[in-house]
């Protein structure tokens, strides 16, 4: 290559000095709350800065918040699906088959994390068929394409679009993203309102609350009909509980934060299944 001569065509660079590390504080252990919680409790306070009126009209800074609450909804997902193994006992089996790097069993330990947390460390979650792949691969469950969960992931797909566009090119919105939110074919800029940016907002809860329902639902079901629950709350409690502990939210849920009260209404499913059972096994010759 030559090197006949240099333009200076603007100032050098500078010489700095970064300690990357210096950033970086430490996430005490039990600190966080279930998955859920921790998702709508880290979303409120972006969305607090959004409804300010200093930002409101400041389309750059709704932009780069509604990152912080999509990056919160994704979060959710890695929680919830690499807590499932500690909670489920066919999730645990299922989860034998996942490949992690055994350092992080110490890693994410050290934070009350599960271990496979580190499955997700170079994946994205962005993409609805991807998060609908990862449901399969740690619960087992298939999304079927005309269910709630689906058309909510779906939608907080076409949010990553427009989250691709502020991460990578300024704003600017390319034609795949175009494609995807069938807009215009031109060249366009998000500029996004903030009455526009709390409606986004609401599509990532609906994402969050429909896989949380989904899968609180599916795990629940087939503890029932594979008779893992006895029906016998001193048999139950201890599993039970961590399910409630993963999935209700406290506040929204309809027993009053009480685990007890939610398996009363499981309980008699329970029994009636295995009174069926042992009908039929008595009519058996």
């Amino acid at each position: 290559m030559s090197s006949h001569l240099t333009l200076t065509l603007h100032y050098p660079e500078e010489t700095v000095a970064c300690d990357f590390a210096s950033v970086l504080v430490p996430y005490p252990p039990g600190s966080n709350a279930n998955p859920i919680t921790d998702y709508f409790s880290t979303a409120a306070n972006l969305v607090k800065k959004i409804i300010d009126t200093k930002y409101s009209n400041d389309a750059e800074v709704l932009g780069l918040l509604m990152l912080g609450i999509l990056s919160c909804a994704e979060f959710y997902f890695r929680s919830v699906l690499s807590e499932l193994a500690r909670v489920c006992p066919i999730c645990k089996q299922l989860s034998e088959g996942i490949n992690i790097p055994a350092g992080s069993f110490s890693f994410y330990a050290d934070a009350g994390l599960a271990a496979t947390m580190s499955a997700f460390e170079h994946e994205s979650l962005a993409d609805s068929k991807k998060v609908v792949a990862e449901i399969k691969r740690f619960g087992g469950f298939n999304c079927a394409e005309n269910t709630s969960v689906k058309r909510a992931l779906d939608d907080f797909e076409q949010l990553c679009e427009l989250r691709h566009c502020f991460v990578h090119a300024r704003g600017f919105v390319g034609l795949k993203t175009i494609r995807a939110i069938e807009g215009p074919r031109t060249f366009q800029k998000l500029l996004i309102k903030q009455s526009q940016a709390l409606d986004f907002i609401k599509l990532s809860h609906n994402a969050v609350r429909a896989v949380n329902r989904y899968l609180g639902d599916e795990i629940l079901n087939r503890w029932i009909d594979r008779d893992v629950l006895v029906g016998k709350w001193a048999n139950d409690k201890k599993l039970f509980t961590r399910y409630w502990d993963l999935f209700a939210k406290h506040g929204e849920d309809a027993y009053l934060g009480s685990p007890h009260k939610s398996y009363a209404i499981v309980r008699p499913i329970i029994l009636k299944r295995r009174q069926a059972i042992a009908a039929n096994v008595q009519k058996t010759p």
